[in-house]
């Protein structure tokens, strides 16, 4: 979905059908055996999806089966396993037509003949497809060779599985969920090395009637994640950012997302401790607080530094909260990491007698508030005269293998080692974001702006882009929108050169809303096909079906009839291929009015 696609202005000629993953012209669908749900064809395409030709168009669902099938090589106990956006993405091709190989966008051929035929794709992920390798590429050029027909171009080198690779080994559900149930990390750390689904089939226990159940997949899912993240980083990575978009779409629907994401930082804090703001960032979504306290409390009882250095304070408000569970688990949570400075907080919640569900990490119990109160201020009274203790030096120190990140994210450096300048800095920072949750926004800034040529001074980035950040939230908070947007575009530049995807994504984010609110679409419109470029990247439909509306309403501001009628369009199919029907049945209204407006021009 590059900006092209959008710009270039299609007519409604006649022509070859083209891969919507990878536009390569696609070859034409052929009979293959077994056949399952229906008398459909095949095809196969480089970039790895597959493709079934549904010749009436009135069997679109068993046709994508048949697809799903395909992509897995038959192995359908695999197929029943995924789910559609997290392990795949499809698509759909209309009014296609198996005798000429075309597509009629009318609907008709040139006699006025309806084509009703449709191409229905299945493109697998990156880590399945090494699963499969080309087997079904394979099997479809086995079939284009019966045909006669060439496929030297259809198995380039780089899509050939090497000799002697072979299969990897796969474990079914139950011997998952029996490893789980006995948290037994290190079968299950074997166990992955294996299997590359293994971690999709303990993320799905998270969803396990069972409570029990529920919070030891969180507690596998981090330690399996951490255990393997030093040789399949990309792999970790990868799941740790669908959790926290996930998280980030409803906390409702995605259970466990938000302590599983805790889980995989307390494991690997080195390489993903900058990953706590984004945790920290959801408490403004008030179903996500109690997720949110438990993971920055199992973070702080490990490594309270990791969540000191980020705006924790954020969490006393939550001892406020009219939920018991909410203000239960922010006193836990604060306890757990040893924060002193909430004692007086904490202390007004020792007569609280509301009972709440607690899992510790060991067993799930029901607690009274109050008791977890006591238990916190007994913890920070351990910590007092600055004895803190530790159970371990820190992660760095663990991890012997990793380089010394000085001016690495925030929470990476080892405080010992820092500038004395550098750690009165942060020590401000915490004080400033104090200020900005009690709502005096000019004590803030003067805080911000005072530490910001400190990082600058000293090359720490990651807090340069924090402080901008922050800086812009207050100058937004204050009414003061125009002023926001330097220190935005700043810590997104940081973000950019960083690579860190759903950093950027945020950033991209806030920018475009200060271009909205000044009105200034043209310079939008590079933001958005930049955020749409990323989380693309990240498979993340439900922000892509969202910049592709932004996309087409600055077309339609702009009277590029044609351009936002693709944006449209293209929005409205991703969010019906998500389930999201409302959302398109809107979006719909206003692809007809944008249709209207093209009649109206081209019959003025």
């Amino acid at each position: 979905m590059r900006q092209e696609l959008f710009t270039k202005k299609r007519g409604l000629q006649v022509e070859e059908p083209a891969c919507p993953f990878c536009t390569q012209t696609l070859k034409p669908p052929r009979d293959m055996e077994p056949k399952r749900f229906g008398d459909f064809e095949y095809g196969a395409c480089d970039c790895g999806a597959v493709y079934v030709h549904d010749v009436t168009g009135h069997n679109l669902g068993a046709a994508m089966v048949e697809a799903l099938g395909f992509a897995c090589n038959d192995d359908w106990d695999m197929a029943w396993d995924l789910s559609a956006d997290e392990d795949y993405q499809d698509a759909l091709l209309e009014h296609y037509d198996l005798r000429t190989h075309k597509i009629y966008p009318l609907g008709h051929d040139y006699h006025g003949n309806p084509v009703r035929g449709v191409l229905s794709f299945i493109r697998l992920n990156d880590d399945l497809r090494e699963i499969k390798g080309d087997r079904p590429q394979q099997r479809f050029a086995k079939v284009a060779r019966s045909a006669g027909r060439s496929t030297a171009s259809m198995l380039p080198e780089a899509h050939r599985r090497p000799k002697g690779s072979g299969s990897k080994k796969r474990f079914s559900k139950r011997q998952v969920q029996k490893a789980v149930e006995a948290l037994d990390r290190d079968s299950l750390v074997e166990m992955a090395v294996q299997d590359p689904l293994l971690l999709r089939r303990i993320q799905r226990l998270l969803y396990a009637a069972d409570p029990v159940i529920r919070w030891k997949a969180v507690l596998m899912l981090g330690g399996v994640a951490g255990a393997i993240a030093q040789t399949e980083p990309s792999v970790v990575g990868d799941l740790l950012r669908r959790l926290l978009y996930s998280a980030n779409d409803s906390a409702a629907a995605n259970w466990g997302a938000v302590e599983a994401v805790g889980e995989i930082i307390r494991a690997q804090p080195t390489l993903y401790g900058s990953f706590v703001r984004h945790i920290l960032g959801l408490l403004g979504d008030p179903p996500s607080r109690p997720a949110v306290a438990w993971a920055v409390g199992r973070i702080g009882g490990v490594h309270p530094q990791v969540v000191k250095q980020h705006s924790f304070f954020a969490l006393f408000d939550l001892l406020e909260s009219s939920d018991p569970e909410v203000r239960g688990l922010a006193a836990w949570a604060l306890g757990e990491m040893g924060a002193r400075e909430a004692r007086k907080a904490v202390e007004k919640l020792l007569d609280d007698q509301s009972e709440f569900d607690l899992f510790d990490g060991r067993k799930l119990q029901t607690v009274v508030v109050g008791d977890v109160a006591s238990a916190a201020i007994k913890k920070f009274e351990e910590t007092e005269g600055g004895n803190i203790v530790k159970e371990e030096k820190d992660t760095r120190d663990m991890d012997n293998s990793a380089p010394d990140k000085k001016h690495g994210e925030a929470g990476e450096a080892n405080e010992a080692t820092e500038p004395q300048e550098i750690q009165e800095a942060r020590k401000i920072f915490q004080e400033a974001n104090l200020f900005t949750n009690r709502g005096q926004s000019l004590d803030a800034l003067e805080r911000y702006e005072s530490i910001l040529p400190v990082f600058e001074r000293h090359g720490y980035q990651a807090d340069v882009a924090n402080v901008c950040e922050k800086m812009g939230d207050i100058h937004v908070m204050r009414g003061n929108v125009k002023s926001a947007l330097a220190p935005y575009q700043r810590a997104l530049a940081i973000c950019e050169k960083a690579q860190d995807a759903i950093s950027t994504v945020l950033m991209v984010e806030k920018v475009i809303d200060i271009y909205r609110h000044l009105e200034e679409w043209e310079k939008a419109l590079p933001y958005f096909f930049r955020g749409l470029e990323l989380v693309e990247g990240l498979k993340d439909v439900k922000r892509a079906a969202l910049f592709l509306s932004g996309i087409g309403d600055i077309y339609y501001r702009q009277k590029k009839w044609e351009d936002a009628l693709d944006a449209y369009q293209l929005a409205e199919k991703l969010l019906r291929n998500m389930g999201a029907q409302n959302s398109a049945d809107k979006l719909r209204q206003g692809i007809e009015k944008v249709k209207q407006q093209i009649q109206n021009a081209a019959a003025g």
